[in-house]
């Protein structure tokens, strides 16, 4: 989008971002503004905390792209991501419709829209609470004391998530429940592998983050990982989207994220 913006923006294009919250947190709108600085996003972005937009245009999913034209007639949708190659085709065509020189599409530089195209059998968006979850790969096990307790298998079928450790699930999110070490595994296939991470008192937590059992190299961090001497981690401090796996091309991998904090919620992995 913001590559789409820059190419495109100006009259008579302009690009309005529609944000309609997935989770409670989302709504705030202190805590958008925060994402849409963080994120560089240069267009306008309205917050539909109760769904209007959202229902006006029958939507059912997260992304969703439409492009209107003058007169105010839906010319073309598309749900979910990829495709950005064709929106832009679509936007020219628009545009020369109303007379407006668009230039040569190879000389534009938009062609850099091919490395978000989407991939085939990338894993989808897997929410962890209770209202959306489609499950974990291992279930409870009662101990004295506790009926939240999860054991790792050890075998790992992909797109499944696994839990070790105390975790109490809830409707938005999974949250860690003790003081005592724990993780969530998930095997995946994808370029780039984020999570929706946060905490109930918003103090600082550290999540150590495992690559196939091994502290994640620079070259396949995403923007949110450190390191020390003791290996790859995270360090939560509020509620947002959380950048972990950044690859060139589709790789199966196994990301475990590991925490000793009794607060730490998971609401859902996203992958591109």
């Amino acid at each position: 989008m913001k590559l789409l913006h820059k190419e495109y923006a100006g009259d008579p294009f302009v690009l309005i971002g529609v944000h309609t919250p997935e989770f409670e947190f989302e709504k705030l709108p202190e805590n958008v503004s925060s994402a849409v600085k963080r994120f560089g996003i240069g267009y306008p972005v309205a917050i539909d905390s109760e769904n209007i937009t959202w229902k006006l245009y029958g939507n059912q999913y997260w992304p969703r792209q439409t492009l209107i034209d003058s007169k105010g007639t839906v010319r073309w949708e598309h749900a979910g991501e990829g495709d950005y190659d064709k929106m832009e085709d679509r936007i020219r065509d628009l545009l020369k419709e109303i007379g407006r020189p668009t230039g040569d599409k190879g000389d534009a530089g938009s062609n850099k829209l091919e490395k978000f195209r989407f991939m085939p059998n990338t894993t989808p968006e897997i929410y962890t609470g209770t209202l959306r979850s489609q499950g974990f790969g291992n279930g409870q096990v009662c101990v004295p004391g506790s009926c939240t307790r999860y054991i790792d298998p050890g075998e790992h079928s992909r797109d499944t998530p696994y839990l070790s450790g105390d975790w109490t699930q809830f409707p938005e999110y999974i949250m860690h429940a003790t003081t005592e070490p724990g993780y969530i595994l998930l095997k995946y296939g994808a370029r780039n592998a984020n999570a929706v991470l946060g905490v109930s008192d918003m103090k600082p937590v550290r999540v150590d983050v495992e690559l196939d059992g091994k502290p994640i190299e620079n070259g396949r961090a995403g923007a949110d990982v450190q390191w020390d001497s003791t290996g790859s981690f995270l360090v939560v401090t509020e509620n947002r989207l959380y950048d972990i796996v950044r690859t060139k091309s589709l790789e199966t991998h196994e990301l475990r994220l590991i925490t000793k904090a009794d607060d730490l919620r998971l609401y859902t992995y996203t992958f591109g």
